[in-house]
């Protein structure tokens, strides 16, 4: 079971503050623009939800991010499966770059 728990309709920005504010959960994350468009969507598997965000805005490495949401899933396998799933009917710009890249270096090394 996937949980909404930020509203489409009162999206937080993109900022450390409203970063704090998110709960230590499993589940999927959707970071997007200025104009409410999907960029990205990720899954964390472990209670490190606001980590991996805070990674994300230190890093910069998904531009143009200006809001993002988050559900909260009942384990792992759930939050992979969902976001697996949204990727495949959103399909945002960024998560098949950074697959890319991963695999561009895996080949490399």
């Amino acid at each position: 079971m996937i949980t909404r728990t930020e509203q489409q309709r009162s999206p937080k920005g993109w900022n450390p503050s409203n970063l704090h504010g998110v709960p230590p959960v499993i589940g999927v994350y959707v970071l997007r623009d200025q104009n409410q468009n999907i960029l990205f969507i990720g899954s964390v598997g472990s209670r490190r939800l606001r980590d991996r965000l805070m990674g994300h805005l230190k890093i910069n490495d998904v531009p143009g991010v200006r809001y993002f949401e988050w559900y909260q899933a009942d384990g792992p396998r759930r939050a992979r499966e969902q976001a697996r799933q949204w990727i495949a009917r959103y399909q945002p710009p960024f998560v098949h770059r950074r697959r890319r890249a991963a695999e561009t270096a895996a080949v490399l090394s």
